[in-house]
């Protein structure tokens, strides 16, 4: 007889409630983050997208939601194009600008694109004028 193939079982498991998605963790019984999507011309745009607790950046909790988002945009017919509005909403938070640069994501200005990048780079806040809200999409 065949030796049986062990079974993996996902630790995350992503639902929809009332048009946001949920990613929880079945080991830590926990809500890790979620995403909000909403369907715009000719893109799927992120609304919300939030990544709890300072170690979900070791476990890709954002990079996960992004990379769902890409696949629910194939899905919807829009080719795996994204948008979103990158902005700071709290004091304490990080720039989500570096986090979307990082995923592909680009401005419609290549001057910003460059400092974005070179904030990235080294490891520093990106400028004040930025941090109000910058559109950024991602081509399918």
């Amino acid at each position: 007889m065949a030796p049986i193939k062990p079974v993996k079982i996902t630790d995350r498991i992503l639902y929809n409630k009332d048009g946001q998605y949920n990613m929880i963790s079945l080991k830590q019984k926990k809500l890790l983050g979620y995403i909000a999507l909403a369907p715009k011309k000719d893109t799927l745009y992120i609304s919300r997208l939030k990544s709890y607790y300072p170690e979900n950046k070791k476990l890709k909790v954002g990079t996960s939601l992004i990379n769902f988002a890409k696949k629910m945009s194939k899905k919807m017919g829009f080719d795996g194009k994204l948008n979103v509005i990158a902005y700071k909403t709290d004091y304490w938070g990080k720039d989500p600008h570096k986090f979307y640069r990082k995923q592909g994501f680009t401005t419609n200005n290549p001057e910003k694109d460059e400092m974005l990048d070179f904030c990235i780079e080294y490891n520093i806040d990106i400028p004040h004028y930025m941090k109000q809200g910058i559109s950024m999409d991602l081509k399918g």
